[in-house]
């Protein structure tokens, strides 16, 4: 049964990147081996010293506050606190980490997936599965292809200068398949802009002055020519075209995905200036939404984590998320390399990609950053013996 513990830990991470379904059935596996081998004990203690578990918890706990004052269906409810139910794995997942040997493990199941994922995403382009798909080509939807390929690209990033010259040549030719995967086959607008972000991040955390500049200006080089020379640019040219017709005095384009995204949130902000400091409660966006003078279309999501959060729980709620966001930028700070850089570039890449989407109240994105943030804070030091039973 212990050594179950670990296997079905590194099964959920994997079944993350292919199978909603699956994914779902080894998350309750898990669990369950949670409750069996009593890690459950250990969750008093794993809170007073780990904050972003903490926080996480806190959050959930304001939801089911957050129910007392709402008027939404039981339906709706259901819905939010089904959706955000991966914030409390996260303090359940920290104890099947915390060992060496099933951290080491986890880091290469990561690096195996993604390396799965790219290869799946280059045979659905090439028509290997059928038909070809040249700009939506990836296993999971091109939102959540770019967020997780975008961060795999920021891991390959580190391990290229730790590592020998092996590992080097090895890591170095994955970042750039994943640099072409993202702006040449798959072509999401997130994952790109996330992956952008990454890199400067890199350029930051570890590249001197000299080797930064270069970098930066190789990034602005290629974008600038991506931009307006490739036939790969056209949905960035309509986000810039988008965005420019929505904020005319008679805003247009409202049609487009980055149109429906500015009135989703236009609209949610009008919202929360309704019900500013404890919102709607609970499960109370969707028939919110719905009284907004004429609204169109009715969506369950504004696809921007912070306005729906803050139309749900008000201001004060929000704070709760935001200090749970803090409180593991602060815990980043305490892990030991690389951990600590990659914990901050995965903070980095929720935030981004939380703009844009909603990725928490998504099934494969909030699974991945529960458990990804279990696995970079499951490295400090002390946790390890107090947290994790013998495996």
């Amino acid at each position: 049964m212990l050594r179950f513990s670990t296997e079905s830990i590194l099964l959920l991470l994997i079944s993350i990147y292919f199978s909603t379904a699956v994914s779902s059935i080894l998350s309750i596996i898990v669990i369950l081996v949670w409750l069996v081998l009593g890690y459950y004990k250990h969750l008093p203690n794993l809170l007073k010293t780990h904050p972003p578990a903490l926080w996480a918890t806190l959050v959930y706990g304001y939801f089911l506050f957050a129910i007392t004052y709402s008027h939404a269906t039981i339906a709706d409810i259901s819905y939010t606190l089904t959706k955000y139910i991966e914030l409390l794995f996260i303090p359940i997942f920290i104890p099947f980490l915390t060992t060496p040997k099933t951290h080491r493990l986890a880091w290469r199941v990561f690096v195996a997936a993604s390396v799965l994922t790219l290869l799946a995403s280059y045979l659905m382009a090439f028509g290997c599965f059928g038909e070809v798909l040249m700009l939506n080509a990836s296993p999971k939807s091109r939102i959540t292809h770019g967020i997780l390929i975008a961060y795999f690209a920021f891991y390959c990033l580190h391990k290229t200068s730790r590592t020998n010259l092996t590992q080097k040549i090895v890591f170095g030719g994955l970042f750039i398949l994943c640099w072409h995967n993202l702006f040449f086959i798959v072509n999401g607008r997130t994952g790109q802009f996330v992956l952008v972000v990454l890199v400067l991040l890199f350029v930051n955390q570890k590249l001197s002055l000299k080797q930064g500049g270069i970098t930066v200006l190789t990034l602005v080089v290629f974008i600038s020519l991506f931009y307006c020379y490739s036939e790969k640019a056209q949905r960035l040219h309509e986000g810039v075209i988008n965005t420019q017709a929505f904020f005319q005095p008679i805003p247009t384009q409202t049609d487009s995905s980055m149109g429906l995204r500015y009135t989703f949130w236009r609209n949610s902000l009008k919202l929360i200036a309704e019900r500013p400091w404890f919102g709607y409660g609970t499960g109370g966006f969707v028939e919110a939404y719905n009284q907004v003078k004429g609204i169109s279309p009715v969506t369950k999501n504004p696809h921007n984590e912070f306005l729906r959060i803050t139309v749900e729980t008000g201001l004060i709620g929000l704070t709760v998320y935001l200090a749970f966001l803090l409180s593991y930028i602060k815990t980043a700070f305490r892990l030991p390399e690389p951990e600590k850089l990659l914990a901050q570039g995965l903070i980095t890449c929720l935030v981004i990609s939380s703009i844009f989407n909603s990725p928490i109240m998504d099934h494969t994105e909030g699974h991945w950053f529960a458990l990804l943030f279990a696995l970079t804070s499951s490295a400090l030091p002390q946790h390890s013996s107090k947290l994790a039973l013998p495996h």
